[in-house]
């Protein structure tokens, strides 16, 4: 304690890795600029919210990664000027996953299994494979693609 209250240090919330799986964190909203290094930057902001500990860490990391990656390739984000908003949702049942961008000329869809060997192309199909559930919502000048993870390890798709 010092003089005048308590230690303002025994009043902030743990850090994430000292957070059980279960619990509940404060969501995250980050803007990022529309450029490849924004996945790493939105890979980081998973892993500070979710630690290493969280079931659902390694499983969002990746997905938030995929999602932010195709938003910059295939909307308006990729564009001079153009922004991505990551906003991430932990709940004691899961995680929620949403990726804005600026909008584009189609809908997300799942790619058709490649066989040439391409190393793009897998990330809505990586989303429906490792997701509970994903889904977009667009208007004319935006889109959110989202995707809900399990926490739980014994989770069936």
């Amino acid at each position: 304690m010092t003089a005048g209250g308590p230690d303002r240090a025994s009043t902030l919330p743990p850090p994430a890795s000292k957070l059980t799986g279960s619990a509940t964190r404060e969501p995250m909203m980050r803007v990022f600029a529309g450029t490849p290094d924004s996945a790493s930057a939105a890979r980081l902001m998973a892993h500070q919210l979710l630690g290493d500990d969280d079931p659902a860490a390694e499983t969002v990391t990746l997905l938030v990664s995929e999602l932010v990656t195709n938003a910059i390739v295939h909307s308006q984000s990729g564009g001079p000027g153009g922004t991505v908003t990551v906003t991430l949702c932990a709940l004691s049942a899961g995680v929620l996953v949403q990726v804005r961008d600026d909008g584009g000329p189609s809908e997300p869809c799942l790619a058709t299994t490649r066989t040439d060997g391409a190393e793009h192309g897998y990330g809505l199909l990586l989303v429906d494979a490792l997701a509970d559930s994903w889904g977009t919502i667009s208007s004319p000048d935006s889109r959110v693609t989202w995707c809900r993870v399990s926490r739980s390890p014994w989770a069936c798709r």
